[in-house]
């Protein structure tokens, strides 16, 4: 007999960029992102919980202050539709946090809370930092914790004050201020190439780094005592890189060791591979939904896929019973705005062979890079990871 189980649904980096926002306000003339993320919502129509990395400040307005790309902001407005859509937690510690600084990640919380979110990862107080936070899901109960490598600030100059690196939940220390050229506009993309990893290796055995990351584990040894079930969203990885590296790789192994039951990386904005067994190991889920081809992108590597992960948890034994997961595309219409749908229903109102083809050849790429596989595989609701055994992974 099948165990009664919570079903965990998990999505990827939730991107909001400029160009999107000016793409609606010209389509619409408000910046309504329902039609941006609508698609999405019958993946959650049967799930328990649903979290994802969200990879933008909110603030009121969602105004940027200058003109640089490699900064985020987003309006309130946007958390309309993620709960529309079903979202009901998100982890907030990645190197966006604090593109509009320490009271930009003070709103980001506010408008989290008034819009009835639960959040991870980021910090108004010391004492919420400390605690790991859990939720009862269906009789079992369940640990969210959120780590980020960093928060970009070689690049926006934020130092977080000395005693108040609290507020973000650091995998190592703060990178400083790099003298580097502001990108102010990046155009239609494709801009640079995959960064092999943001760590170099010999930042792993430092010190003044390990500190944060023992922190973290610490934390996540704490969350295992006091849940039955441990979910864990380290911020970790290359950018567009096709697989881990040997820092994500390092967290990951770190996470696992400390107790957690599930890790959901993020920051590659590419898929990455998922680590099957007893526990469940995915070093990148890609993007939930983006602007191909604009902004920091690099083209050619299928940034514009994403896999949602569905979890199921059982009931009475608050183990991993059953691991699945379907595939998402964003596309950017004729209107100049984009929309993220699961591929299935893009392969379904495919109009040409040609079309139906690629959708096909890329969503099997795709779906074999997360699993590890290497096979034909037909565009569908739904695929499997096996939960038993080790997997076949290195």
């Amino acid at each position: 007999m099948t165990e009664n189980t919570v079903k965990l649904s998990f999505g990827g980096d939730v991107m909001c960029m400029r160009e999107e926002t000016e793409a609606l306000l010209r389509r619409f003339g408000c910046p309504d992102y329902t039609d941006y993320i609508v698609g999405l919502k019958p993946l959650f129509a049967k799930s328990d919980y649903v979290a994802a990395n969200l990879e933008t400040p909110i603030t009121a307005e969602g105004a940027l202050t200058g003109n640089n790309s490699l900064r985020f902001n987003t309006g309130r407005v946007f958390l309309d539709a993620l709960d529309e859509v079903g979202f009901r937690f998100f982890s907030t510690a990645n190197n966006h946090c604090l593109d509009e600084g320490v009271a930009g990640l003070g709103d980001t919380l506010d408008e989290l809370d008034t819009h009835g979110f639960d959040h991870d990862g980021t910090y108004r107080a010391e004492t919420e930092a400390d605690v790991p936070f859990v939720r009862e899901i269906g009789g079992v109960r369940i640990a969210f914790l959120s780590f980020t490598y960093g928060t970009n600030s070689e690049h926006n100059g934020v130092m977080l004050p000395a005693g108040e690196e609290w507020r973000v939940a650091l995998l190592k220390k703060q990178n400083k201020l790099r003298r580097l050229p502001i990108i102010s506009e990046i155009g239609g993309g494709n801009f640079g190439t995959y960064i092999a990893d943001d760590v170099s290796p010999a930042a792993l055995g430092d010190p003044s780094n390990e500190r944060f990351l023992a922190r973290a584990c610490e934390k996540v040894r704490r969350a295992k005592a006091m849940a039955d079930f441990v979910v864990v969203f380290p911020h970790v990885g290359g950018q567009y890189n096709p697989g881990p590296a040997t820092y994500a790789k390092h967290v990951v192994r770190r996470m696992t060791e400390a107790g957690a039951d599930v890790v959901v990386a993020g920051h590659p904005h590419v898929v990455q591979r998922c680590q099957g067994g007893g526990r469940i190991m995915c070093y990148s889920l890609g993007n939930l939904c983006c602007t191909p081809g604009r902004g920091f992108y690099v083209r050619n590597v299928l940034a514009e896929y994403g896999v949602v992960l569905h979890a199921h948890v059982g009931r009475e034994s608050k183990k991993l019973c059953r691991v699945t997961f379907e595939t998402v595309k964003s596309v950017t219409g004729e209107d100049g705005c984009t929309r993220v749908r699961p591929v299935a229903d893009w392969y379904a109102e495919a109009r040409t062979a040609r079309e139906r083809e690629r959708l096909w050849m890329e969503n099997e790429a795709v779906v074999n890079r997360f699993r590890g596989t290497c096979g034909e595989v037909v565009p569908g609701e739904e695929y499997a990871i096996p939960t038993g055994g080790t997997g076949n992974h290195r």
